[in-house]
């Protein structure tokens, strides 16, 4: 009886381990095909703009309707934004066919530099007004809580980003 029971546990062990075995080496043969010359592909991307929004939401603590207006806020500016990015968008396009056609002194050029700026600066000026209209929406405390997210968030993007080279281009004026 003793003989069966230890032949028993062997079997039952050299099964269980052959099967993990196995899908251990299916799995490694899987996730490398470096080996065989290809690259993995990226893992998918997953969008973080909604888990960010809640993320800010609770830690400023914004009741309903505070949500609510900011999120009317938005979709109004949104909407003045859109033919501008477009227009900006289709500017830079014509700036590019232009760059490759002449030289940077060219008077299209400049003349699409400054309709480019100006339209730059409309942009900025409603962005501005978009969170100045955020910012008058939410309690001092809250107020308080956003000052620290923009501290963290400096702190944690600093250093990201390369500095400007000093000065622009020619067609960048």
């Amino acid at each position: 009886m003793k003989k069966t029971l230890i032949l028993a546990s062997i079997i039952a062990l050299t099964m269980t381990s052959t099967a993990y075995a196995a899908t251990t080496t299916t799995q490694t043969k899987a996730q490398t095909p470096a080996k065989t010359g290809q690259m993995m592909p990226p893992p998918p991307r997953e969008f973080k703009g909604d888990r960010h929004r809640a993320e800010f939401e609770k830690r400023l603590n914004l009741t309903e309707a505070q949500k609510a207006k900011i999120e009317k806020n938005r979709k109004a500016d949104m909407a003045k934004l859109k033919p501008i990015k477009e227009q900006i968008r289709a500017k830079k396009e014509a700036k590019f066919e232009i760059i490759k056609k002449y030289e940077e002194t060219n008077p299209d050029l400049i003349k699409l530099n400054k309709e480019i700026k100006a339209l730059k600066d409309q942009e900025h000026k409603i962005m501005e007004a978009n969170r100045k209209s955020f910012e008058s929406i939410l309690t001092k405390e809250q107020k308080a809580e956003l000052a620290k997210i923009k501290a963290e968030r400096e702190k944690n993007f600093k250093g990201h980003r390369p500095p400007r080279p000093e000065g622009r281009p020619p067609f960048e004026k």
